[in-house]
């Protein structure tokens, strides 16, 4: 052992700020590194919202077998209405930094070891009352469940968690374009009223400003503002409307992801195929769809920027 991982003497929170920029507009996102509850009772207060797949949980779990620590932090966010727990980490903060640098991603990070009993317990206190929604991290967290019910080890009741406040003003939620490797211009026309946009930049202007929940936009051969009538979608979010209606044809393999519109159009036309453009929604929708409706369609959120793998490890050894 030559020190370069050591163990934290004391149980600890990890005090974490962001910097970070986004079309133009510089955001500081702060949250706490956590370990959140993985036993069935612990799950109670966890809220899912998005579908797992069966492969990615299977290699999740041969790691965690393999490795018996926790790498990556999953994310979540939980209300904070009277900002005791924004205060609490604030408080956490003081100081120098322990750690601070920049990521692959351009994220400046600063991170505080919060190890002082009286912050311990008063981050604790602020925290132990919430329901979490998972932000990212589905897969990791129903891994984590599995693995615990699987070898009841000690340490194995949690996993690594990154939570931020839902009133962060740095907490961005960003929309995930869909890419078929396929033409849907006929069935969009079906299905809903289209538009035609002269450009990416309108295209994207026109599905945001929009009133109608599950408008969309379309890029093949054009850009189309594509507004269906309501069909009864519970969840309020378009996200649910195209995977059941536009999008229920197309294959997973047929179907590829990203939060980039430029990007989503660039990749539709090398594949001879069609991207679709996801209105965005706050977090607020993402909750309240979530208690309607249970589990969305796989990707159907993406909070930027992801959480950094390495800031701090978890060993499942630890009590």
């Amino acid at each position: 052992m030559d020190g370069t991982l050591s163990r934290d003497p004391r149980p600890a929170f990890y005090a974490i700020e962001e910097r970070y920029a986004l079309n133009g507009r510089k955001y500081t996102r702060r949250g706490i590194l956590a370990a959140l509850g993985a036993t069935p009772k612990a799950a109670e207060a966890i809220i899912p919202h998005e579908r797992t797949l069966a492969k990615p949980k299977v290699d999740r779990l041969k790691m965690l077998d393999a490795v018996g620590v926790n790498i990556s932090p999953i994310f979540g966010v939980f209300a904070d209405p009277s900002g005791a727990a924004r205060r609490a980490i604030s408080a956490g903060m003081k100081g120098r930094p322990d750690a601070a640098g920049r990521s692959h991603a351009g994220v400046d990070y600063r991170l505080w070891v919060v190890d002082e009993p009286r912050l311990v317990a008063a981050i604790h206190r602020s925290l132990t009352p919430r329901s979490i929604l998972i932000a990212d991290g589905h897969h990791r967290y129903s891994v984590s469940r599995d693995h615990h019910a699987k070898t009841k080890g000690p340490g194995t009741d949690a996993v690594l968690t990154y939570l931020v406040p839902d009133e962060d003003k740095g907490l961005v939620v960003l929309p995930t374009h869909r890419i078929a490797a396929k033409s849907l211009l006929a069935r969009a026309a079906a299905l809903a009223s289209l538009k035609k946009a002269r450009s990416l930049a309108e295209l994207e202007k026109l599905v945001d400003k929009s009133r109608n929940p599950y408008a969309f936009g379309l890029i093949e051969d054009g850009f189309f503002f594509g507004e269906p009538k309501p069909r009864g979608c519970r969840s309020g979010l378009a996200v649910e409307w195209l995977g059941s209606q536009l999008l229920a044809g197309v294959r997973p393999d047929e179907m590829s992801y990203t939060p980039d519109a430029a990007l989503a159009a660039r990749k539709a036309k090398a594949l001879g195929g069609a991207a679709v453009l996801v209105k965005p929604f706050s977090v607020a929708q993402v909750r309240r769809a979530a208690k309607a409706v249970g589990l969305l369609p796989q990707k159907s959120t993406y909070f930027f920027p992801k959480i950094a793998t390495g800031l701090a490890f978890r060993p499942l050894d630890a009590e």
